[in-house]
């Protein structure tokens, strides 16, 4: 199996079915939050259209740097009828029938659960959600076990897939919080951060002096280049799919970088490391004014030092390098979310600030 692929929450694909058929959801979710100075958890209150949104963008990336995006058929009638996601379906999205108790998903469904429940109090609900399950298949603390349960679930089908669990946004909170949760390196996540990150110090370094960098926004860069060529929504999924095949190579890069960490082949990964320490060294050449250093995706007890260039070299402009340059130097996510928020016929300012906060840079 390509090691570059994901394996999607059913859960965030039902949340982009109503948001493609229904609109923005003005309704509240909650989110769970870990409290450990009390030894419990409790919910807090979400925005959905942030939910929305934030599955729209993941999906929007995973189409076009993931060779296959992997979900369980078994939970997917919440969302197969939409007709934007159908389009998909079986060619990018590829159904998986993983039986709930195959012995290795269970085995990693069980650590799962052991890492997750770092309170007693969420302890004490989880088990107390199993014992009456498997007495009347119902369960006392339904949120909780939806959250939790179902993380646990999914984290052990995409172990048994090899794949790397996208989750939906309030379970990728619960994981986010679990910080000591140890999971598979996934180069194409690093990949998609460090180009967010090295998106984010070349246009706060270009904003004048004085401007307020925190209000900002700074979407995910290829959401930024897709929506830009769309005039409505019924645009976007033919648009990501055009960018699909534009960035073929860095796809296939990134498949190839993750097998060879897989494989665990210091020559190969220091080769790819290589390619991505030229594309910092581009970036800080576009800088201007104080050097705020590079960032790269590396793995720690690997490193590599380059000479100076005299002349630019051809892959800086096309190739591998160029599509990273590209990539990251596209327009910034403020146009793109007005775009978007149109195209749902919203006229909340209140939706509109709290979206614009909330991703902000």
């Amino acid at each position: 199996m390509n090691n570059n692929t994901s394996f999607w929450d059913n859960w965030a694909l039902e949340d982009l079915a109503f948001l493609f058929d229904q609109g923005l959801d003005f309704e509240s979710s909650e989110k769970l939050i870990i409290d450990k100075n009390k030894n419990s958890y409790y919910f807090e209150k979400i925005e959905s259209a942030i939910i929305q949104f934030e599955s729209l963008f993941s999906l929007v990336n995973d189409l076009i740097l993931r060779k296959n995006i992997f979900y369980d058929q078994k939970f997917s009638e919440g969302w197969k009828l939409d007709k934007n996601l159908k389009e998909l379906d079986k060619d990018i999205l590829v159904p998986v029938d993983i039986q709930t108790f195959n012995e290795n998903v269970s085995v990693a469904r069980k650590k799962a659960i052991d890492l997750l429940c770092v309170t007693d109090r969420m302890k004490e609900h989880q088990n107390e959600n199993e014992t009456e399950y498997k007495i009347s298949k119902r369960s006392p603390h339904s949120y909780f076990g939806q959250v939790v349960w179902g993380a646990a679930g999914n984290l052990g089908r995409s172990a048994f897939l090899g794949a790397h669990y996208m989750p939906h946004p309030v379970r990728a909170s619960l994981l986010n919080q679990a910080s000591f949760f140890s999971r598979p390196l996934d180069i194409n996540s690093k990949i998609t951060d460090w180009i967010r990150e090295e998106r984010i110090k070349i246009f706060t370094n270009l904003t004048p002096a004085g401007k307020q960098e925190t209000l900002e926004l700074h979407l995910p860069a290829l959401v930024s280049e897709v929506v830009e060529q769309c005039e409505r929504l019924e645009d976007l999924i033919p648009a990501v799919l055009q960018k699909r095949k534009k960035y073929s190579n860095v796809r296939e890069w990134i498949s190839e970088y993750q097998e060879s960490i897989v494989a665990e082949d210091p020559k190969k990964i220091l080769k790819f490391q290589k390619k991505l320490n030229l594309v910092n060294k581009d970036l800080i050449e576009r800088r201007t004014g104080e050097n705020l250093g590079s960032t790269s995706v590396s793995i720690s007890f690997f490193s590599v030092s380059l000479p100076t260039r005299s002349l630019p070299s051809p892959e800086k402009f096309f190739g591998i390098r160029g599509a990273f340059n590209k990539i990251i130097l596209n327009k910034r996510g403020d146009k793109s979310l007005s775009k978007i928020l149109k195209w749902f016929d919203s006229s909340d300012p209140g939706i509109e600030n709290k979206l614009r906060n909330y991703f902000s840079g």
